[in-house]
C-alpha cells in the first residue's frame, strides 16, 4: 500500500500491549493513492473531520491541497507511521511555529509516546520551529488529552465555542510545546 521509497526519519521502540515493536515514521508523499487511503482511514474517526468532510473526498483534499496556477500546493508537512498505522502532520506553518496533528488509525496511544516525541524532536531540529501547537476540542477523549500532556505539551488556554460537533459548539483547549522543552527531554537522558 505504501507508495513512497523514502527512508524513515524516525524509528522508535514502542512498548505496546502485544509486545515491543519498532515503528518507523517516513515522509508521506501526497500521491492520489496515499491521500485516498488517508481519507478512508480517517472516516471512521467522527471527531477528526466534520461529517461534511468525511462524506466528501473533494472537500477532504481541499484541506490539504490547493492549485497555485498550474501547480499543486500542499498545506502542510505529512509523515506516515509504518504503512498507515498512523499519521503525523503539520499545518498553519509559519517561520516560527506550526499546528501539530497526530492520529493512530488503530486507536492506540499506549506505548507510542517515545515515537511521537521522536517525530516532534525531528520536526524542531529539521525545520527550526520555535514552538508547536495542538488544539483539542473538548469532545475529544480523555486519552487524547492525557497523551498530549505526556508528550510535554502545556495547556495555554481555550477558545470558546470554536468547534462544531453533533449539532453543538464546543470549547477547544490550546496546548503549546517550546523547542527547548522538547529538546531538553533528550539532553537530560
Amino acid at each position: 500500500m505504501l507508495t513512497l521509497n523514502e527512508a524513515p526519519v524516525v524509528t522508535a521502540l514502542c512498548k505496546e500491549p502485544e509486545g515491543d515493536i519498532i515503528r518507523a515514521v517516513s515522509p508521506m508523499v501526497l500521491t492520489p493513492q496515499n491521500l485516498r487511503t488517508f481519507w478512508e482511514k480517517s472516516r471512521p474517526f467522527r471527531t477528526l473531520f466534520t461529517d461534511e468532510i468525511n462524506g466528501d473526498y473533494k472537500k477532504f483534499l481541499e484541506l490539504f491541497l490547493s492549485m497555485d496556477g498550474d501547480n499543486i500546493r500542499a498545506h502542510g508537512l505529512f509523515w506516515l507511521v509504518d504503512d498507515f498505522v498512523g499519521i503525523f502532520y503539520m499545518t498553519h506553518i509559519t517561520e516560527l511555529d506550526a499546528q501539530c496533528h497526530f492520529t493512530f488509525f488503530d486507536r492506540r496511544l499506549k506505548g507510542r509516546e517515545e515515537l511521537t516525541k521522536s517525530i516532534i524532536r525531528y520536526v524542531f531540529e529539521k525545520f527550526g520551529f520555535r514552538r508547536l501547537n495542538v488544539e483539542i476540542p473538548k469532545y475529544a477523549s480523555k486519552h487524547t488529552f492525557g497523551f498530549t500532556i505526556a508528550l510535554g505539551f502545556v495547556k495555554e488556554g481555550e477558545k470558546r465555542k470554536a468547534a462544531f460537533y453533533k449539532d453543538d459548539w464546543f470549547d477547544v483547549v490550546c496546548f503549546g510545546l517550546l523547542r527547548e522543552e522538547a529538546l531538553r527531554d533528550v539532553s537530560e537522558n
